[in-house]
């Protein structure tokens, strides 16, 4: 095996807890703490350079767990570097590793250098999400904190109805108002959502297809292209519908085990909620899937498993389309005959 340098990080608000393993010497192991800052970035860079053992920097496997919000700017500064970098499932580490016990920042970071270690040839380098991107998640997180409020409010002036109205006049009138802003920010926020997409003339392109399956609509469209970096990290419609939870299992073993097949409890259940908005929309408004859905509620078949499969309808169509770049077309099974 060619020599690398393994460098596991563990990534929290305030700090970054680094392991770095060389498998050109003594396979020895180091390990310090970093701020999780600019002037922490370069003290960790001046580190792992003096701990490489002579190994290059393209020689550098940097692992990191995937942590949202937390890794984004060492991610940013190690591109801006040009590093190697690779950002694996926290789950898929944990189970990789077999019966560990404790934990540790020290012991998960060198728990993330081994795995990169015994798993080399499984990493992929992480491509870090383009400027329009990166616009597009932090609207959608904002459009999210927003709608959060909205709703709690709205739960807070229904839970009054039981109070005398003098009691609680003032209160309602505060939540009013703020329900009115709140209700105009949306608004504004789906507009800017609009707009981003619209300077990017590849995930406006992409936006518009995936829009023309019926049953998909801005939010849906806008989440699907943030989580699948413009439908760039997804092969086929059956790996994006095991990752939003669409895609049946099965479960049995022998003859003792035998469970029903069903959708798998790990899955971006963020996105299966769109999707599943998405396949209620589509079976109300869209005479096909209208017409499947009923004929299967005829057959006896369990509701939430009919509209599962039609949430991996509307999936198999947002890729279809994405593939042969063109719209949906309702008629083109007619067409193609």
């Amino acid at each position: 095996m060619k020599s690398y340098l393994f460098i596991g990080i563990d990534i929290s608000k305030a700090t970054l807890d680094v392991c770095v393993l060389s498998t050109s010497g003594s396979m020895e192991i180091h390990y310090r703490e970093f701020s999780n800052s600019s002037k922490g970035f370069i003290h960790l860079l001046k580190w792992v350079k003096e701990k490489s053992e002579g190994v290059a920097v393209e020689d550098w496997r940097i692992c990191m767990e995937n942590t949202g919000i937390y890794s984004l700017a060492l991610n940013c500064f190690l591109h801006e570097k040009s590093i190697w970098q690779s950002m694996e499932n926290a789950l898929q580490i944990k189970r990789s590793m077999g019966v560990v016990r404790g934990k540790t920042d020290k012991a998960d970071c060198k728990t993330i250098a081994l795995y990169a270690y015994r798993f080399y040839d499984k990493l992929k380098p992480y491509v870090l999400p383009n400027r329009t991107l990166l616009r597009l998640r932090a609207l959608f997180a904002q459009r999210e904190r927003l709608v959060s409020m909205h709703s709690q409010l709205l739960v807070g002036n229904q839970s009054m109805k039981g109070y005398a109205r003098e009691l609680v006049k003032d209160i309602q009138n505060q939540n009013e108002i703020l329900l009115k802003n709140l209700a105009g920010q949306i608004k504004t926020i789906d507009k800017s959502l609009k707009d981003c997409l619209q300077q990017d003339e590849e995930l406006k392109r992409k936006a518009k297809l995936i829009q023309s399956v019926p049953g998909i609509g801005q939010q849906t469209a806008s989440y699907l292209l943030i989580v699948s970096r413009g439908m760039q990290s997804f092969a086929t419609a059956r790996e994006f519908a095991c990752y939003s939870g669409c895609a049946p299992f099965a479960h049995q073993s022998g003859t003792s085990i035998k469970g029903k097949t069903k959708v798998h409890f790990i899955a971006n259940k963020k996105m299966k909620m769109l999707l599943h908005m998405a396949a209620m929309n589509a079976i109300t408004f869209n005479e096909e899937l209208k017409v499947y859905y009923q004929r299967k509620i005829a057959e006896g078949k369990n509701p939430m498993s009919i509209l599962n499969a039609v949430r991996f309808k509307l999936i198999c169509r947002i890729f279809s389309v994405i593939k042969r770049n063109e719209e949906y077309q309702k008629d083109y099974r007619k067409i193609a005959a």
